[in-house]
């Protein structure tokens, strides 16, 4: 199969150097490929779908690697052949190769699912298919798993800062054992620890009244996270 990336960002950049990296043949443009890539920010996908329209046949692929999107979005008058795939891995940086062992979602076009399984097994990735329902609920819990844990400790380090103390001093201690037991698979209800998951109303007030009287929105989220732990674990 013959490539053509659209997007030279983190994502895509990292996608064009991982199809050199296995020997893939990469076209110069949409009308010489097999396969087209749209990796470009969500807002723009379906834009950029039609701007190439008048270069596809029946016979081109169209990918691209929104994970909240599904393969409709590209549909277009030429071809049929719609695929939606997504890493679960937060790209920093653009990078040489994808990384070993990297989770993707495959939803459009099942007479495709082979072909992309056999090419996610040349980076050592694992696949798996959803339907286009489960798209939006996928990439909502990859904004739970990834990107909230990071403001959380943004909000930590702001607070120690207060404090006087140095996030990275706390970190080690704090931090890094709750990451590791994540990472070697343990149970995330017994990793919880906290005044919610004791039940400590008394203490959860007090910190609740003293947010609030320095940053509202600090408080909201610690009001709004104690709620679910108490409610749910």
């Amino acid at each position: 199969m013959k490539h053509f990336v659209i997007g030279k960002g983190r994502v895509g950049q990292t996608l064009l150097n991982s199809l050199k990296g296995i020997g893939e043949n990469i076209a110069d443009n949409a009308i010489n490929a097999e396969i087209v890539w749209i990796v470009v920010p969500d807002s723009v996908i379906r834009e950029k779908t039609l701007e190439i329209e008048r270069e596809l046949t029946g016979k081109h692929i169209l990918v691209h690697l929104s994970g909240f999107f599904p393969a409709s979005i590209l549909k277009n008058t030429k071809t049929e052949n719609l695929v939606s795939l997504h890493p679960a891995f937060s790209f920093s940086k653009p990078l040489d190769f994808f990384p070993e062992g990297i989770f993707w979602t495959y939803q459009g076009d099942d007479s495709l699912f082979r072909y992309f399984s056999v090419l996610i097994g040349k980076w050592k990735g694992h696949i798996k298919k959803i339907s286009e329902r489960q798209k939006a609920l996928y990439h909502i819990a990859c904004v739970f798993a990834s990107n909230f844990p990071v403001v959380s400790l943004l909000i930590a380090e702001k607070l120690f800062k207060e404090c006087g103390i140095d996030f990275n001093d706390v970190s080690k201690g704090l931090v890094m054992p709750v990451c590791k037991k994540v990472i070697m698979g343990s149970e995330l209800e017994g990793i919880l620890t906290g005044p919610a998951k004791r039940k400590d109303y008394e203490t959860i007030k007090k910190e609740i009244e003293v947010l609030t009287e320095k940053d509202s929105e600090f408080a909201e989220i610690y009001r709004l996270l104690s709620d679910f732990i108490l409610k749910n674990l």
